[in-house]
C-alpha cells in the first residue's frame, strides 16, 4: 500500500480544516496519536497507524457531513494514489461491516453507497484497520477517554441511537479486548490523561 509521509498527511489536515474549520482536526490527531501508541505495544508499524488516524476523517474537508465524509476522504487519497490512506477512510465507521449501523446522516447518493457496500463487504479488516476503528472510539480531542464516553457521545451528539448501535459498539469493545489480550495490559495504561478526559 501507498502512504504519504507524516508531514504529507498532516499538510493535508490542514488544508482540510481551512476549509472546514472544526474539532475533528484535534480529534484526528487523537486517533493518530492513539493508533501510533497502541501499534508500538503490538509491534506494529507505528507510522502506518500514524497516518491512517490522521487522516481517517479527512473528508470533512467538505464541510458538515455525514457518512459522506466517508467516499469523500476516499476519493480524495486515491486521488493522491494513497491507497492506504484511503482505506482507513472507508472502514473506519464500519467496525463490525453494517451499513445501516453508521451513525448519522446517509448522507450518500445510491452510486456511493454502492461502492461503500462493495468495499466494506470485500475488505478483510487487518490490524492497520482495526486500529483506526478503536482509535475513533477512544479519542476525545487529541487524547484518549474511556470508550463508553466516547460511544454514549457520538449517539446524543446525532441523536442516533439505533437497532444496530449496540451491534456495531460489540464490535468496538471486541476489538479493545483482542488488542488488550495480545499487549497483555490495559490500552488505557498507555495514555495517561484517560481518566482525566473521561471524569472531566
Amino acid at each position: 500500500m501507498v502512504y504519504p509521509t507524516r508531514e504529507e498527511a498532516l499538510a493535508l489536515l490542514e488544508w482540510a480544516h481551512g476549509l472546514n474549520p472544526g474539532p475533528w482536526r484535534e480529534h484526528s490527531l487523537g486517533v493518530a496519536r492513539a493508533g501510533e501508541k497502541i501499534a508500538e505495544a503490538l509491534g506494529l508499524d507505528a507510522d502506518r497507524a500514524w497516518i491512517n488516524g490522521c487522516m481517517h476523517d479527512i473528508g470533512r474537508f467538505e464541510g458538515p457531513r455525514g457518512m459522506h465524509h466517508v467516499i469523500a476522504g476516499y476519493d480524495l487519497c486515491v486521488e493522491k494514489g494513497w491507497d492506504g490512506p484511503a482505506r482507513a477512510c472507508m472502514v473506519h465507521s464500519f467496525p463490525n461491516k453494517d451499513f445501516e449501523g453508521y451513525t448519522g446522516a446517509h448522507d450518500v447518493s445510491a452510486e456511493e453507497e454502492a461502492r461503500i457496500r462493495a468495499f466494506i463487504a470485500g475488505c478483510a479488516f487487518d490490524d492497520y484497520d482495526r486500529l483506526v476503528q478503536l482509535g475513533d472510539a477512544i479519542s476525545w480531542g487529541d487524547g484518549v477517554c474511556l470508550m463508553e464516553k466516547r460511544l454514549v457521545n457520538v449517539v446524543m451528539r446525532y441523536n442516533d441511537m439505533g437497532p444496530r448501535t449496540l451491534d456495531k459498539w460489540r464490535a468496538w469493545f471486541a476489538i479493545k479486548e483482542d488488542f488488550e489480550r495480545r499487549m497483555g495490559r490495559s490500552l488505557y495504561s498507555l495514555f495517561p490523561e484517560a481518566a482525566e478526559n473521561t471524569l472531566g
